[in-house]
């Protein structure tokens, strides 16, 4: 039983239980005493003690031997498990000691720290020296060391593109198709051909004059790049004249076919090519202002910002990493730092907090030790009262009105345990 538990619990319950116990034998006395002295017993030649008060004291002597039982433990735990033990560390510790026991708290601090940095660096070189990272790395500084001489030899860091953005031109040569798409259909289609092929051959208009707009436009605004590029925009321009001629010649005589006059066909021929060359010059000027003067320049500039929003998704995943690891690394050390200066405050107050658990356990000692001594002699107290409670209610009860010669010595006191221990001085220093 722990000290706490016996001044907290134990003596509130063993008061109750020895008054209890104590109320019934005065009553039990009593009425053995009128029993017996109703009868004259014991007889007043008797010089022994009766079995009525052998009985009496062993019941009494039983409470103080469960009384020692408690007690003893309690104050044998006491002295053996706390005081002795305090008493060695007093015996082995002195500012020395503490110092030394602090350097060595120093030296696991530098140990743990160092180990802890060590760890920490090499964490952090995995995470960098990754192949997925490593090879996304080298991608981009080559790319980006190819854009730097790109843009250092134009003198720009930008597309000079006027038309944006980029799917709008897309739609307007899809536009400029689907424009030319019905009446073509609907000229093929008096070849007399099967549906399939007439749509393949009115498609191949449709992509074909899209295209050679787009070609011409960028080959147009590039021209500066190539010597050969204004030769090619030549042809491109008489291919699409050629085509536009023939492609009007075709639609004209669909409209005669379908009865126009002939006056009016001539008109509508020139109508019909002049259409188409203007749909060409849309798409033409459209291609011009969506490309850049430069086609290295363009292929670069999409290359590396392609490359540069990888490398920066692949980087900000690093740099979680590293962040995740700093704050792991940077809780570590808060933690070692914070056990190092526990330890250390701890040892500085070692000796004050070692002299205090002494006085606490030695209060707490002779504390117990005083509850068990008063127990012991309220135990004896109640025994000799329940003593002269039975022989006063004899005497009173008895005809011959005559005291047997063994209570004319003195009731002798109950085996006693705790008497005889002295109190603890908590300056004591030495082993108990």
């Amino acid at each position: 039983m722990e000290a706490e538990d016996f001044l907290k619990n134990y003596q509130q319950q063993l008061e109750k239980e020895l008054a209890e116990n104590h109320r019934n034998q005065l009553a039990k006395s009593k009425e053995k005493g009128e029993e017996d002295g109703k009868r004259n017993l014991p007889s007043a030649d008797d010089n022994f003690i009766t079995p009525v008060e052998h009985e009496i004291r062993n019941k009494y002597q039983a409470e103080v031997e469960a009384l020692y039982q408690k007690g003893q433990q309690v104050l044998d735990d006491l002295r053996e498990k706390q005081l002795n033990s305090v008493n060695r560390e007093l015996s082995e510790l002195n500012q020395q000691k503490i110092d030394e026991l602090i350097n060595e708290a120093k030296t696991e601090r530098e140990r743990k720290l160092e180990e802890l940095n060590n760890n920490h660096l090499d964490t952090v070189k995995d995470i960098e020296n990754s192949p997925h990272y490593q090879v996304g790395k080298k991608r981009f500084e080559k790319i980006k060391n190819r854009w730097e001489r790109i843009s250092a030899k134009h003198n720009r860091e930008e597309l000079n593109i006027q038309f944006k953005p980029y799917w709008a031109y897309i739609l307007l040569l899809f536009g400029i198709g689907i424009a030319e798409f019905p009446l073509n259909n609907q000229v093929f289609v008096s070849f007399r051909e099967t549906p399939l092929l007439t749509l393949i051959m009115a498609g191949v208009l449709v992509i074909t004059l899209p295209f050679l707009a787009h070609a011409a436009g960028k080959i147009l605004k590039q021209v500066k790049e190539r010597g050969i590029y204004p030769f090619v925009f030549v042809i491109l321009l008489a291919t699409v004249t050629a085509i536009s001629y023939f492609t009007a010649l075709l639609r004209t005589n669909y409209l005669e076919e379908l009865g126009v006059p002939e006056g009016q066909l001539l008109l509508d021929q020139w109508t019909f090519f002049t259409i188409g060359i203007i749909l060409f010059m849309v798409g033409t000027v459209a291609s011009f202002f969506a490309h850049d003067e430069s086609n290295e320049f363009s292929e670069v500039y999409k290359k590396y910002h392609k490359e540069e929003e990888v490398f920066l998704k692949l980087q900000h995943e690093v740099n979680n990493k590293r962040a995740a690891e700093k704050e792991h690394f940077d809780a570590e050390r808060k933690a070692i730092q914070k056990e190092f200066s526990q330890k250390t405050d701890d040892l500085k107050n070692k000796l004050q907090s070692l002299k205090t658990k002494k006085t606490v356990d030695t209060g707490n000692y002779n504390k117990v030790l005083a509850f068990c001594q008063g127990m012991e002699r309220k135990i004896n107290n109640h025994y000799k009262e329940a003593i002269y409670n039975y022989r006063d209610t004899n005497l009173t009860f008895r005809n011959n009105h005559k005291q047997p010669k063994s209570w004319g010595e003195i009731v002798p006191n109950l085996q006693g345990y705790f008497t005889g221990i002295k109190d603890l001085n908590p300056t004591e220093k030495k082993e108990l």
